[in-house]
């Protein structure tokens, strides 16, 4: 397909540009509606250049071209023909969405209601995740329409060997809204086949796991070593808010004075109120003087993707997590307490750590003994830095050494005497910690990744599942949690432990279901109930004489 300057018998080039292109093996040649303009080169070669007036029609006539080779492509064909209709009686041309402007043309959709920029920013990642997989299939699909059945099923496939089943559904329906809104009309919807099924079970949910209230008591006791954590714990276990709530209190929504926080949450916009009872009293009254609009001013910063190191000092792991965005470091220390407080006995040293200053003593006289050179050297500098209390990451940035050369040259160390030299307040790898205290592996096809059972928002959870044991009206949790459904609470929230579970049905249901034997009544009791037969004028002879002895005894 190309463009030619046609020539009269005089040699002069004619006024309009030629079009050549092939359809279906037959060559076609057009005169294009596009003026020769400006002074074409002197050979009239098209692939030689003119001036710049001559170069801007020959891009008017290769946009001409394109466009008439586009239509004649889709003479004939119903979806054309009706193209041609809609246009006649609406005035607009069909037009073709590209699948790499999903993105942009979803964010620009007219709402009833502003997305907030998180959603918008997950939707981003579905379909980014799809233009991929569109641009590597054969063949390769541009515009939406050219997306097959067979490619959007293969596409299915793919997430649901790596997402869990409501991850999967929720990429299939925002694709499948998203064809339905911009495919060109009589296309067929290639996502439309795959329609969710409805189904009273949880479709491979992993819930959070909530604590018992012994188990709160235990993290909340170890949470005080941390004097930066603590008083978030306390207040997401009194309260039930989201994490983000919970970093983003602000003063002017805590009412001391009446006793009561009330807040309009950030994710679903509902107004909450709650109950200020004497642990999170203390802990208000502990922030009250921070000068700042937030109670939590720091974990504010964090949820902003600002976090501040000195919060997790010597503590090389924490850091790590600290300098990602989206607050991964609240995330990372919660879970690491966690950890810490439920850690099993037997991942614990059966002896006590080493005495630090046998360490030293130990470690440098086994340096002494190494070979002469730059390897004991730089050994004995990172032995000292770090036995003055310097972290790796600390030490590899004053020295100029990679994080790993200096972990090893402690591990040298730590092998020549024997014994452990690199700090570790637990015991216990934190990793390996985190992920059997806090994580569970999923059933097969039902994603990838493991799923996290006890994070922050397992607070909430916990928070939830107490209320509702212990017999607060539903009407009164939705008050404190915002939660507009009944379903949403009980489906996701209230989740008792078996022990638990059994307590409260046993505590509900009456005794004839249960087992449970009845207390012989007192004899007050028991003259009372005689006393309510006689006023509902149902007492009996055999009651008339257990009244008289009842009389008699009291």
């Amino acid at each position: 397909m190309g463009l030619q300057i046609k020539v009269d018998r005089s040699g002069m080039p004619r006024s309009n540009w030629y079009g050549v292109y092939v359809i279906s093996g037959i060559r076609h040649v057009i005169t294009l509606p596009v003026p020769i303009e400006g002074n074409p080169p002197a050979s009239l070669r098209v692939g030689d250049t003119g001036d710049s007036t001559f170069e801007k029609s020959r891009k008017k006539a290769q946009k001409a071209l394109n466009a008439h080779v586009a239509e004649d492509r889709q003479k004939g064909r119903a979806d054309h023909l009706t193209e041609r209709l809609i246009a006649s009686k609406t005035g607009r041309a069909v037009e073709y969405v590209k699948i790499a402007d999903l993105a942009a043309r979803w964010r620009t959709m007219g709402r009833e209601m502003p997305p907030s920029e998180r959603y918008l920013a997950a939707c981003d990642a579905v379909f980014s995740r799809f233009t991929t997989f569109a641009r590597n299939a054969k063949p390769p699909a541009t515009y939406l329409y050219d997306v097959t059945q067979k490619q959007a099923a293969a596409y299915v496939e793919d997430l649901q060997g790596t997402f869990s089943r409501k991850t999967c559904r929720d990429h299939v329906k925002l694709l499948r809204r998203t064809f339905a809104a911009f495919l060109p009309v009589g296309a067929a919807n290639p996502f439309a086949a795959f329609v969710g099924r409805r189904s009273n079970g949880d479709g491979g949910t992993v819930h959070r796991k909530p604590f018992t209230a012994l188990e709160l008591t235990r993290l909340l006791k170890a949470a005080r070593e941390d004097s930066f954590l603590y008083p978030l714990v306390v207040t997401a276990a009194c309260t039930g808010m989201r994490r983000g709530d919970v970093c983003r209190l602000r003063w002017q929504d805590v009412d001391l004075a009446a006793g009561m926080v009330t807040v309009k949450t950030s994710k679903t916009g509902a107004q909450v109120e709650i109950p200020i009872f004497p642990p999170l009293r203390e802990i208000l009254v502990a922030c009250k003087d921070n000068d700042s609009k937030y109670v939590f001013p720091q974990a504010s910063l964090m949820m902003e993707g600002r976090p501040n190191p000195d919060f997790c000092e010597g503590d090389d792991e924490a850091k790590r997590y600290l300098e990602k965005p989206n607050s991964s470091g609240l995330t990372w220390r919660f879970k690491a307490l966690v950890a810490r407080t439920f850690a099993d006995e037997e991942s614990r040293p059966d002896s006590p750590p080493p005495d630090p200053a046998t360490i030293l003593t130990e470690g440098l006289a086994a340096i002494d003994c190494m070979s002469e050179g730059k390897r004991r050297d730089h050994t004995r500098d990172t032995f000292m830095r770090y036995m003055a209390g310097a972290s790796v990451r600390q030490i590899a940035k004053e020295t100029g050494a990679s994080k790993p050369s200096v972990s090893g040259w402690l591990s040298d160390v730590s092998g020549m005497i024997g014994k452990p030299v690199v700090r570790n307040r637990t015991g216990m790898d934190i990793k390996s910690g985190i992920n059997q205290h806090t994580r569970v592996a999923r059933e097969k096809g039902h994603g990838q990744r493991s799923a996290s059972i006890r994070d922050w928002h397992a607070l909430r959870a916990t928070w939830v599942t107490l209320a509702l044991s212990a017999g607060v009206p539903m009407e009164l949790v939705r008050r404190v949690t915002g939660h507009a459904t009944v379903e949403i609470v009980l489906k996701y929230y209230f989740r008792p432990g078996r022990e638990q579970f059994k307590a409260v049905l046993a505590g509900a249901l009456p005794d004839v279901l249960t087992g449970r034997k009845t207390e012989t009544p007192t004899a007050s009791e028991e003259l009372n109930e005689l006393a309510g037969k006689i006023a509902d004028g149902t007492i009996t002879e055999k009651d008339k004489a257990r009244l008289r002895k009842l009389a008699a005894i009291i």
